[in-house]
């Protein structure tokens, strides 16, 4: 029989939350995100869920099981949820829980609710969140889950020269000292000798060296105590309980007060732990220590242990980002935004390319158009086709979902059938390279292109810049089919190395690098070409709209914002 597991929380409105799911790993779920996305919020539902009162499979009390300091594994609702008379109403929180239940080894689901309720203490009549519907319960079916919680507040990091304490010998922590002191070595990269255990304005325990004692350690090190202190009472519970299933540890901001390297071997101790006493760990954090090293232990194939979860108001609403690494989650915090309007800001969308000829062909596509002030050409980055897509086939965010990958269209072999959201090919039937050649070779010596004031005429270009990919390939004549002229070649030059050394010769390149002139021949392409340029105009606008849905959480609201009208390029032929 496998233990119990908090699966996902859908809240459908508590606060700033409305409509978010949150998954949760089997063994460690850090959470994140600016100050006022209710992250705490979070923790408080998943420690509301709980209680270790009662087996209700076999009627057993398990109020005598103990954590080390003495406390029951329930965390109070006034210890985890502050409640507002004046917001917090009854009504204000709907969310609904999906679980494994350890006891009927079965899925389990319930719903949390404000509702009204008598204080013990203070026999008030005050909101108080309350499980409906427990799908496990027979009878009173607004019972708790059964199952062991150890809440870690914001309350431990209670300033140590304020507090009122003295040392006690904590039965447990006395029998297993060696254990607490090991394991707090491990976390600091210590070497501590003794271990004392305090009491009063708040229980701890701290290992300490022979030249000091529990009056003189760092708040890390009492932080550090009460983490190992919780860990120590799951292995008691598990001991002492002979159909333990596990338990479930909540830490509010689990970095506070370690240095990098011990917020790092916080979560190595959490897995190993989690592994051996069945646990799951949810905290916050703000470390991007600890959040990208999760991140990276959730992208190991198969692997279910980790999860990050990014909270971002960025765009309004609070959005869950699942599995998010440090990069991402950094760059949602700093975002580069774009006004759309006079009230309206929208992301700076990353766009790659797979060479120069590409991004200068797309710098003539969108030239003067509406929706190019939202993008961001990524010039000095440049890959071939099968980089990108066997980034995109891992799903790599940046890529797949946070940027637009614009690559030559040649390109559609290798993507189709795939459905990546984020890759937009450059119009034509031929590489950029290729593409400009032709078009250059195939227009007439009269035609009012050649009359650019360079003196750049046909027969400049045939003679210069054209000359040596007409020799390799036997090009001759007013007109040519590359398509066909490339099929047909036997030599030994690597094709695209041939078009490379055309593009790069210098009279094209001072032709390209004139951006908006009329004799930049990509301007020329695109005004002899309206229905493919239109066309293409269309798809980056899909293209961008989908990474700002799906990368950027923006709402579907503000996406009204970028309902520019994009500049049709008219047929010159009608």
């Amino acid at each position: 029989m496998t233990g119990t597991q908090l699966k996902k929380i859908t809240i459908e409105k508590f606060r700033a939350l409305n409509g978010v799911e949150v998954e949760f790993g089997d063994y460690i779920t850090v959470i994140c995100g600016k100050n006022g996305t209710s992250k705490s919020s979070i923790l408080g539902i998943a420690a509301q869920i709980f209680s270790f009162e009662k087996d209700y499979v076999t009627g057993a009390s398990l109020r005598d099981f103990k954590q080390i300091s003495g406390k029951g594994f329930k965390s109070q609702y006034k210890e985890h949820i502050r409640i507002s008379e004046k917001f917090d109403v009854p009504g204000s929180l709907s969310a609904s829980i999906l679980l494994h239940e350890g006891y009927t080894d079965q899925a389990a689901t319930a719903n949390l609710e404000l509702m009204t309720r008598t204080d013990d203490e203070t026999k008030k009549i005050l909101p108080r969140p309350v499980i409906r519907k427990n799908s496990t319960a027979a009878g009173n079916t607004s019972r708790n889950f059964t199952h062991p919680v150890v809440f870690l507040s914001l309350k431990r990091l209670y300033p140590i020269a304020d507090r009122d304490y003295k040392a006690i010998d904590f039965e447990y922590l006395k029998a297993h000292e060696q254990d607490f002191i090991a394991l707090t070595n491990e976390l600091l990269n210590r070497s501590s000798t003794q271990a004392t255990g305090t009491h009063g304005t708040i229980t701890s325990a701290v290992a300490h060296g022979d030249n000091y004692n529990h009056e003189s350690v760092s708040a890390g090190e009492d932080n550090a105590g009460q983490i190992i202190m919780a860990l120590l009472s799951f292995k008691k519970l598990k001991a002492e309980y002979a159909d333990y299933k596990g338990g479930l540890l909540l830490i509010d901001e689990a970095d506070a007060g370690l240095f990098p390297t011990a917020q790092l071997n916080l979560l190595k101790i959490f897995e190993r732990e989690c592994r051996k006493l069945n646990l799951q760990v949810v905290m916050t954090s703000h470390s991007p220590v600890m959040i990208e090293y999760a991140y990276e232990q959730s992208q190991i194939e198969h692997s279910k242990k980790f999860k990050t979860v990014y909270l971002s108001n960025t765009y309004g609403s609070v959005r869950v980002m699942q599995d998010w690494s440090w990069a991402k989650i950094s760059a949602d915090i700093h975002t580069r935004t774009v006004g759309a309007g006079p009230t309206a800001s929208l992301p700076s969308v990353n766009i790659y390319f797979e060479d120069k000829e590409a991004e200068d062909f797309f710098s003539a596509l969108v030239y003067r158009q509406p929706i190019k002030k939202f993008l961001n050409q990524m010039s000095g980055i440049k890959m071939g086709c099968t980089n990108y897509v066997y980034l995109l086939d891992r799903k790599v965010p940046e890529f797949a979902v946070k940027s637009v990958v614009c690559l030559d269209t040649d390109a559609k072999p290798r993507i189709k059938g795939k459905g990546f959201k984020t890759v937009l090919l450059l119009p034509g039937d031929l590489p950029p390279d290729q593409l400009i050649f032709e078009h250059l070779f195939n227009l007439p010596s009269d035609d009012v292109y050649w009359e650019n004031g360079l003196q750049f005429s046909r027969d400049v270009f045939t003679n210069s810049a054209a000359r040596e990919a007409m020799r390799e390939l036997a090009i001759s004549g007013v007109a040519v089919n590359l398509k066909e002229r490339l099929a047909a070649y036997l030599g030994n030059k690597v094709k695209r190395q041939i078009f490379k050394d055309f593009y790069n010769s210098a009279d094209i390149q001072m032709l390209v690098t004139n951006s908006g002139k009329p004799f930049n021949p990509w301007m020329h392409w695109v005004k002899n070409n309206p229905q493919a340029t239109n066309e293409f105009l269309e798809n980056l606008k899909s293209a961008v709209f989908s990474v700002m849905k799906d990368g950027y959480a923006v709402d579907d609201a503000k996406l009204t914002a970028l309902e520019v009208k994009l500049k049709k390029v008219p047929n010159v032929l009608k």
